[in-house]
């Protein structure tokens, strides 16, 4: 097989060039002698890799697997304890590792690798950390790197994952959302993060404006960019600040409200901005046991403030934790 011969001392380097390049042919093992590593590659690299190509015989790894705990180098015992998922953000893996495998967080990002062509980068995620809810992550396989293009339903993201909050778990509910949105509506994104939901409605409704409003300066930088990167820069309308301060400031048909840790603090906010008829996309993480419950602090307070609620659609997004749900509620308010 075909091997790039480096030396030793600039592997690391050479190693993420050949990932980033998609050249690395990541089943075959890497081999070594004294001064050298080869690397199996797929194709000759471009002249500016100045290293010698060799003919070597490589030891190749088994066939790929749909499932990383099938690939994974550990010992048997460990195996059970294994996560059965984890995130991909563009080419870019996020995975929590259990305390009792973090000896392993090596073969188990290098495993993810070899699962997936389209990953170059591997993220052991120690939990989300600020005001800006951010995953704090560490590099433990691949290329060392937290920015990535995302693609999703025909559009695409840059995101950073050191400063900015995204889930790829949502992108069914965002597409939701988008078949719900009517032509000619202003909508309000109260917390819209890098615009997931706001580029993906501008890219696929012929709606007026979207306000788009975030307290993390990193997202609004990103938010400008993807919209730049879509062409929905006309239809986009960036906002940085709070959402308490600001929403108010408009008048909108439909209101996005994906903050599922504290929504209802900001409920009477994005009522002030609610035209006479409008539509709430409200989230809310809730006790399985407390679901009516929470669904009628949402009307009430919605009463309170002059309107009428009706529930026209309540669905479980996601389960957040054992007893926790992601919960979404589609509202008609009318005043």
């Amino acid at each position: 097989m075909l091997c790039l011969k480096v030396p030793k001392t600039k592997g690391e380097k050479v190693r993420n060039k050949l990932l980033e390049e998609n050249l690395l042919q990541k089943r075959g093992r890497i081999t070594s002698d004294e001064e050298f590593l080869y690397f199996p590659i797929k194709k000759v690299p471009s002249e500016d890799m100045d290293f010698e190509v060799v003919e070597k015989e490589v030891e190749m790894r088994e066939n790929k697997f749909s499932d990383y705990r099938e690939a994974v180098e550990i010992p048997s015992g460990f195996k059970e304890k294994l996560p059965s998922s984890y995130d991909i953000i563009g080419d870019i893996a996020i995975i929590k590792i259990p305390d009792e495998l973090k000896d392993h967080k090596n073969e188990i990002g290098d495993a993810i690798l070899r699962t997936h062509n389209n990953v170059n980068s591997v993220l052991e995620d120690h939990g989300v950390i600020g005001e800006f809810r951010i995953r704090d992550v560490e590099t433990i396989a691949g290329i060392d790197k937290k920015t990535t293009i995302h693609k999703e339903y025909g559009i695409e993201l840059e995101v950073d994952i050191t400063s900015t909050y995204f889930s790829p778990r949502l992108a069914t509910e965002r597409w939701r959302v988008v078949k719900k949105t009517q032509p000619k509506e202003k909508v309000l994104d109260m917390f819209a993060g890098v615009g997931p939901y706001s580029i993906l409605i501008a890219k696929n409704v012929d709606v007026e404006r979207i306000y788009c409003i975030d307290i993390n300066p990193q997202a609004i930088a990103l938010l400008k960019k993807n919209a730049e990167r879509n062409n929905v820069v006309d239809i986009i309308d960036p906002h940085l600040g709070d959402s308490k301060r600001l929403a108010p400031m408009f008048s909108v048909d439909r209101i996005i409200m994906n903050l599922p840790h504290s929504s209802f603090e900001f409920l009477e906010s994005a009522l002030k901005a609610a035209k006479r008829e409008c539509t709430i996309h409200y989230y809310e993480m809730v006790d399985e046991e407390e679901q009516e419950t929470r669904v009628e602090r949402v009307k009430q307070k919605i009463i309170e403030y002059g309107f009428e609620p009706k529930i026209i659609e309540q669905r479980d997004v996601r389960s957040y934790s054992a007893y926790t749900i992601h919960k979404a509620l589609d509202i008609e308010v009318r005043r």
